[in-house]
């Protein structure tokens, strides 16, 4: 989840479960980033990491008091939002004061049985100048900027991952399948199910 985050500037909300995201948006506040978050797929952020990229205050913080969440990361919490969310019993509150970025050239390792394996860390940041558009028709701003989000979204879901968004958030999101045909079905099915237009 905080991977995710580290990718926006903005305000912005990375729900999490099973280590994909399942909503993620951006926004002109953190309140409004996590609204349009959790509504990409209110089922699937029932019991899932909710992380923010701005600090909690009451008002968010009664909002996510409402709903079942595992773990919560923000990089601070007003007195107010504390007391509201220290009533949820089960509730993991952690406060996200990591300020440091990925090293360029930092690699990632799994481990297996019998050894390692080592591959480049995706950190490259997807950007429109590197973009070469091969399609007769460009894409218009709002189409760029989603498409850049989206680009940011899918690095962080796992094999085949397809991300469906809409106005700088996601939509439906296909994770972990063994077919991208699956994948696609799977987007299409969660938006059209959450009521997103598609």
């Amino acid at each position: 989840a905080r991977a995710v985050l580290r990718e926006f500037t903005l305000p912005a909300c990375a729900i999490v479960k099973h280590a994909n995201p399942c909503g993620v948006a951006l926004a002109s506040t953190v309140d409004e980033a996590f609204e349009r978050a959790n509504a990409a797929d209110p089922v699937s952020a029932y019991g899932g990491v909710v992380a923010l990229n701005r600090p909690v205050e009451g008002p968010l913080a009664e909002q996510l008091a409402e709903r079942f969440i595992e773990i919560l990361i923000a990089p601070a919490y007003s007195d107010d939002a504390l007391e509201r969310l220290r009533r949820k019993e089960a509730l993991r509150i952690l406060e996200d004061r990591e300020r440091r970025g990925r090293t360029t050239g930092e690699r990632d390792y799994k481990r297996v049985l019998g050894g390692l394996l080592v591959q480049d860390a995706d950190s490259d940041v997807d950007d429109r100048e590197g973009t070469k558009v091969v399609t007769v028709r460009s894409p218009g701003e709002p189409a760029w900027g989603d498409l850049l989000f989206a680009w940011r979204v899918a690095k962080h879901v796992a094999s085949n991952a397809v991300v469906l968004v809409k106005d700088l958030r996601t939509i439906g999101v296909g994770a972990g399948q063994m077919s991208r045909v699956d994948a696609v079905r799977i987007a299409l099915e969660k938006a059209r199910e959450h009521g997103h237009d598609v």
